[in-house]
């Protein structure tokens, strides 16, 4: 073999191996870009209702309860103190699941999923009273209640799963606050606002949502 051929056989090697070790050590690289892309998650939401700023105004303290089941999403069981106690939200409404009384109102499965769902995940779950009333008619304790520092109000009044209603000074406190949330999710359209006249003044009316 002649030393012409000799260094074309090393060059073609050296090539062949950089197309090799290229090949090799590139894929690995573009599959941790696309590991460590970005994800969107709850973390990088700011959201406008803080604990701290819901004690200031209110005047009233946290209260530590562990949860115990959902109703619907706005009313649900906790225990304090070694007490079973039933919540109702302040000032807000979600569609009714309508137990024994025929089918769930639209969006009524949702509101409850999202309540559960985040209750049952969180580290700490807390409520707040206003400067009314604790309690209504039915012996439910009314109250602001906040997921690991996120105001579960706010969480399904974004998300168009609940509406600002039963407004009752002086348990309205937070009412600016809810509905300028609420007008965002109206402008989205999202899930109870996408149908004209499902709420109306005296409630939420499914047959507007089949039409």
């Amino acid at each position: 073999m002649e030393l012409k051929d000799i260094k074309t056989l090393i060059t073609s090697g050296t090539i062949i191996l950089a197309v090799g070790l290229y090949l090799i050590f590139s894929e690995p690289k573009q599959e941790a870009e696309q590991v460590d892309s970005p994800v969107i998650t709850e973390q990088n939401i700011s959201y406008t209702i803080t604990p701290e700023m819901a004690v200031d105004k209110t005047g009233k303290q946290l209260v530590d309860v562990k949860f115990l089941n959902a109703n619907d999403g706005d009313t649900f069981n906790v225990e304090i103190d070694g007490e079973k106690e039933r919540v109702r939200l302040l000032m807000i409404d979600t569609p009714e699941m309508n137990y024994n009384k025929g089918e769930p109102m639209p969006y009524a499965e949702e509101a409850k999923a999202r309540t559960t769902a985040l209750l049952e995940k969180a580290d700490s779950v807390q409520l707040l009273f206003d400067k009314g009333p604790e309690t209504d008619n039915y012996d439910r304790l009314l109250a602001y209640a906040f997921v690991d520092n996120v105001s579960l109000h706010e969480v399904l009044l974004s998300e168009g799963l609940a509406a600002v209603r039963y407004v009752n000074k002086p348990n309205d406190t937070l009412e600016k606050e809810l509905l300028e949330i609420q007008q965002q999710a109206e402008q989205k359209k999202l899930n109870i606002w996408a149908h004209d006249n499902y709420l109306q003044r005296d409630g939420f009316h499914p047959e507007e949502v089949s039409k």
